[in-house]
């Protein structure tokens, strides 16, 4: 009896802990680091892998032998993974972690596919710890909306783990649908647990103003409950009944459905109109590469570039003008990869997604594909795939709904020798541990980035530049970290060397921030032409920012390079512009530029 336990019980602790640890991700964090909030996540899911592919070793050495169904989205997921590896940029190389990171879940994937077949109880085990992070999540909440924990950002009062209350709720929005399955599915214990934490969820879900939550949870919820307690049968009867009343009742239900829509329009309408006007550009930018792609990470300059073409044309709209931003993200997952990892890319990621929640409505999952179903509705406007947080919950939800707990006979399974297994199930923990082994030193390298930047915030750039120039190779796929370089090294005169990291920090990012220090760098170099063609380009991507005519003024105020006409233009659109919000920096350049032109006009005379 012991030796039977050890042989089945004790591995499967083992990778059941490990399991709940990987579910944990979303609560991890490290203050020390640069980026803290998201890269702590990310070491600490690569850490928890590590321990689970040991453990998941152990578990095929002295586990059962069950045979493994190879569905459809396994092979789609491999599929997707060999088109993102297929569509990057290698030259440029912009998101290594990343790559790191899909490597991990790839392997994580199949490791809980062999788990949850050789262990179905696993599935509610891991269902339970999501909802307690769920209930985590909430209870933090709580804590920063009423003063008794800090936030994460300076402008929110409510975060959570996250950086800002959109993640952060959208998350919630995703446990939310699980909850409320163990709710309606459960009795006694299981059942009021789940209450509360769908109680928790919704005491907190409301303050964090994310529409696209609300109407993921919304839709998930609505799922949920008519699977669980109404079903076709329970529809199909009601229908024949009331048959007159169906036609008035659904054209009353849409009309509800469109003011509410047009309601939460209007709560926010300039970030609406931002993202309406994101989704438009994105689509050209598809357009121009529809089957090649950018690669992962070239989302933000590949926008950069078709936001300017486009305002180029003249057809945009003022408004469209004034909510134009440079994004990160594209506010919109599908439209995200149908630009980076092309048209094929999309048509596979959106079918492994409707495979799993057809798989899992077939498996009598109605929880975990509740969970799915959230984090698709989500995904349609904000971006929950750029944080590892939605990826792990997304890869634990997808193998808890294609596993089948059926014993009878399958065509599609893996072959069940012993030797197989071990091997296959031995190479996957390899593969986990050398992406745990090969993303080691970045740990260091963020904890360093972090200390520095406490020095570069106090502008001691002297006593800093040199250790920035010393961690390039290792963090020059962050932006971020290149502009803090280049910052220091353009306020310690080596103008060039700031150049050329600038210049690699804009085949990664449109942020205008870039361009404009480009500019600066360029003129405090002597090179003009160059620094007003640099400007130029950024205001043809916003033509609403007043900086960058600011910073033309004062380029043409240069007396190397002093243009009397263009001077009074690019002043005149600083003085006379309306901005989106008026502050104090925008009343100090205005007071700069009068007394350029003063000075202009009195040497003049």
């Amino acid at each position: 009896m012991k030796l039977e336990l050890y042989r089945h019980g004790i591995p499967f602790v083992l990778a059941s802990v490990f399991g709940a640890m990987l579910i944990a991700t979303p609560l991890a964090g490290d203050s020390g680091l640069a980026s803290g909030i998201v890269m702590g996540k990310v070491f600490w899911f690569h850490l928890s892998m590590a321990l689970m592919a040991v453990g998941t070793v152990g578990t095929v050495w002295f586990g059962g032998r069950k045979s493994i169904p190879f569905a459809l989205p396994d092979v789609l997921l491999l599929l997707f993974a060999g088109i993102t590896l297929a569509t990057y940029n290698w030259p440029l190389d912009p998101e290594p972690e990343k790559l790191l990171f899909g490597g991990q879940l790839v392997v994580l994937w199949f490791l809980l596919r062999y788990l949850l077949t050789e262990a179905p109880c696993l599935k509610f085990f891991f269902l339970f710890v999501l909802m307690l992070t769920g209930l985590a999540e909430a209870v933090w909440g709580m804590q920063q909306l009423h003063g008794y924990a800090y936030s994460n950002h300076s402008l929110f009062r409510l975060t959570g783990s996250f950086f800002n209350p959109g993640p952060y709720s959208g998350y919630l929005a995703v446990v939310l649908p699980v909850c409320l399955w163990a709710a309606l599915k459960f009795q006694k214990g299981m059942h009021c647990f789940a209450w509360i934490c769908v109680g928790a969820i919704l005491i907190v879900l409301p303050a964090g103003m994310s529409r696209s939550a609300w109407m993921a949870a919304v839709v998930a919820c609505g799922w949920v409950y008519w699977a669980e307690r109404i079903g076709w049968e329970k529809a199909k009867a009601v229908y024949i009944r009331y048959k007159k009343a169906a036609v008035p009742f659904i054209a009353i239900a849409a009309i509800l459905a469109g003011c509410a829509v047009a309601g939460v329009y209007g709560m926010k309408r300039d970030s609406a109109d931002g993202r309406l006007l994101m989704w438009k550009v994105t689509g050209k930018a598809i357009a121009g590469q529809p089957f090649a792609g950018t690669g992962l990470g070239g989302f933000p300059a590949a926008y950069a570039e078709a936001q300017g073409e486009y305002f180029a044309t003249g057809s945009a709209t003022d408004r469209e003008q004034l909510v134009a931003g440079c994004p990160e993200y594209a506010f919109n997952e599908y439209l995200q990869i149908g630009l980076e990892q092309g048209i094929g890319g999309l048509i596979v990621f959106v079918a492994w997604l409707g495979s799993m929640v057809y798989l899992g409505i077939r498996n009598r999952q109605n929880g975990a594909a509740g969970g799915i179903l959230a984090l698709a509705v989500f995904a349609m406007s904000s971006y929950p795939l750029q944080l590892p947080s939605f990826w792990v919950a997304l890869v634990f939800l997808g193998a808890i709904c294609v596993t089948e707990e059926s014993t009878q006979a399958r065509s599609s399974a893996l072959p069940a020798s012993p030797a197989w297994y071990i091997s296959m199930i031995s190479l996957l923990s390899l593969a986990s541990v050398c992406l745990f082994i090969l993303q080691g030193g970045q740990y260091e390298a963020y904890k360093r980035w972090g200390r520095m930047q406490t020095i570069y915030h106090n502008k001691a750039y002297e006593s800093v530049a040199e250790d920035y120039k010393d961690l390039h190779d290792k963090l020059k796929h962050k932006p971020e970290f290149l502009f803090e370089e280049a910052q220091c090294l353009g306020k310690t005169g080596q103008y060039m060397e700031a150049i050329q990291a600038l210049e690699r920090a804009k085949q990664l990012s449109g942020d205008p921030m870039i361009r404009y220090m480009i500019a600066k760098n360029r003129q405090a170099a002597g090179d003009y032409r160059q620094a007003e063609r640099e400007l130029l380009r950024a205001i043809r991507i916003l033509p609403e920012r007043l900086y960058p005519y600011y910073l033309l003024a004062k380029l043409y105020a240069e007396p190397e390079f002093y243009q009397a006409d263009k001077l009074r233009a690019a002043a005149g659109t600083v003085l006379t512009k309306e901005p989106k919000v008026e502050t104090t920096a925008i009343r100090e350049m205005r007071a700069e530029i009068r007394k350029i032109l003063e000075k202009g006009a009195s040497s003049f005379f």
